[in-house]
């Protein structure tokens, strides 16, 4: 079962990757083993004949961890998948968090951290400004709370080909911003 659970969320991930912000593989994977393997009242609906309650037969006292088991090698054969192929990384820019991060990051994270993001001074080198001791002091929690303004919406990609020494702010991030009118505007 592991090799189908693997190909749907390859699917998943390919599908809606730059939709989907955080992935969840088994919702309520207790749930699951518990109510369908120990006591019968989802779906199989197995159960121990001696607990009396309408299953359809089964081993109460062994099943439900042997799916649990299961359950847990197929979250981790999906989780490592995704580390492996699609989770954002210098890399594997191409999907929309890696641009969130650059865009939020590039201010967040001197706040935070007292210097930018690894992935902006590697993409950026020489032309990204260094802040001194004292600056990155300075910088480091001097925010009391985030606020986040939200006028529109813009399609984001990965553009690979930015290679040009006069190139512009999003061409050395490797990006491209744009309003689509083929998409229904955001209210």
């Amino acid at each position: 079962y592991r090799d189908d659970f693997k190909g749907f969320a390859e699917l998943c991930f390919k599908e809606f990757g730059d939709w989907v912000k955080h992935w969840i593989t088994l919702n309520e994977p207790w749930s699951y083993s518990m109510s369908g393997y120990a006591v019968g009242n989802y779906a199989p609906g197995r159960c121990s004949t001696w607990l009396q309650l309408n299953c359809t037969g089964g081993d109460s006292s062994t099943e439900p961890y042997i799916v649990s088991h299961h359950e847990l090698l197929t979250h981790a054969t999906a989780v490592n998948l995704y580390k492996r192929k699609y989770q954002v990384s210098l890399e594997n820019p191409r999907q929309t968090t890696f641009i969130i991060h650059i865009i939020i990051k590039e201010f967040m994270d001197p706040l935070t951290t007292g210097d930018y993001p690894h992935t902006m001074r590697t993409l950026v080198g020489k032309r990204l400004p260094k802040f001194s001791k004292e600056q990155s002091k300075m910088l480091k929690g001097s925010f009391d709370f985030l606020g986040l303004n939200y006028y529109t919406a813009n399609y984001a990609a990965y553009a690979p080909n930015s290679n040009s020494v006069n190139a512009s702010y999003l061409q050395i991030l490797k990006l491209t911003l744009q309003v689509s009118s083929k998409f229904r505007t955001i209210n």
